[in-house]
């Protein structure tokens, strides 16, 4: 597996061409395609890792099942991850993409995780801080976890703000301990 800042690198730099060749939204499907059929052919993937595939064939490969329906910036990016022997990237570009899309477009995904459902009200609230404190849109992922005992614990990126029960009582743990 590729180390998750060089497919930021390589997902960046098919973010940048995408943008100027204006088909940042074509591109993003493009990646959900490719991902969606790698997942899908334990064999392709297969093929694709493979050292003993020469990197023609392998493109020879990606043209002949991606050739007519992706746009030609995703196929030279997947040819590129050929060439330079990254091809592991092809299933960890789309997440990194998306992020980048995401962020371009004023969104951020943030992982919210609670006690117990969220409903409709709280939702809604927690959204409209989480905007207000990023500046951006919010797209909440919603998890359950029992442990966290009560409040909420949100992730959005690197970011973490835990109001949790357990996060509190650990807090005040180390308060009392040191």
């Amino acid at each position: 597996m590729i180390e998750r800042r060089i497919v930021r690198r390589y997902a960046t730099a098919l973010f940048s061409a995408a943008t100027k060749a204006g088909v940042v939204d074509g591109v993003e499907s493009d990646l959900g395609l490719v991902s969606y059929t790698l997942e899908s052919s334990r064999g392709l993937v297969d093929a694709m890792k493979s050292p003993l595939v020469p990197a023609s064939t392998k493109r020879e490969i990606l043209k002949s099942i991606f050739g007519d329906k992706v746009d030609p910036i995703t196929l030279s990016y997947l040819y590129l991850l050929v060439d330079k022997r990254r091809e592991e990237g092809m299933l960890q570009t789309e997440e990194e993409y998306i992020l980048l899309a995401n962020e371009a477009r004023g969104m951020v995904s943030a992982d919210v995780t609670t006690a117990v459902e969220l409903d409709k009200e709280q939702e809604t609230l927690i959204k409209a801080k989480l905007s207000k404190m990023t500046g951006k849109t919010v797209e909440i992922v919603k998890i359950i976890d029992s442990r966290i005992m009560g409040g909420v614990l949100v992730k959005i990126g690197d970011r973490v703000i835990d109001g949790s029960v357990r996060g509190q009582l650990a807090a005040l743990r180390e308060t009392l301990l040191s």
